[in-house]
């Protein structure tokens, strides 16, 4: 399946109704970090990543996802018990279609668990969010490419 130049809508990830959010961060970072690791990776696979206009119709794929968790976990926990508790996570969902036809769902979690003395939080949840994005591109791929072949 060809998706060079493939229009695709992505819309913003939405924090509504996540059900672990970080205080005292600044969550910005954390959200770019997952949008950059979803769009580097559908831009790679050939899909013209669009955001949205307001009052214009999507453009052929649209993507929506939301946040299910943002934990930046315990620095103290990664530093004494690294691989066993701790751990910053992020984990997101969402669906993907074409006009009224949809075409599949994703959910991907990203997780640190390592850094030195413990790491630092915030890089950490954006290092997870990074990841949770590239995550939710590979399943997004993977369900257009099956789609296709079907």
């Amino acid at each position: 399946m060809d998706l060079r130049g493939r229009p695709c809508t992505l819309y913003p990830i939405s924090a509504q109704g996540a059900g672990v959010m970080p205080t005292g961060f600044d969550f910005t970072p954390v959200a770019q970090a997952y949008m950059g690791g979803l769009v580097a990776d559908l831009s790679k696979a050939g899909l013209n990543v669009l955001m949205p206009v307001v009052g214009a119709p999507d453009q052929g794929l649209s993507i929506r996802g939301q946040i299910v968790r943002a934990d930046p976990g315990s620095r103290l926990m990664r530093y004494l018990f690294t691989w066993f508790a701790g751990a910053a996570v992020f984990e997101a969902e969402g669906q993907f279609g074409e006009g009224t036809v949809l075409l599949g769902s994703f959910h991907a979690k990203g997780t640190r668990r390592a850094g030195f003395g413990g790491g630092d939080s915030q890089k950490m949840l954006i290092d997870a969010a990074r990841l949770a994005g590239q995550q939710s591109a590979g399943q997004i791929l993977a369900a257009l490419l099956a789609t296709h072949q079907a």
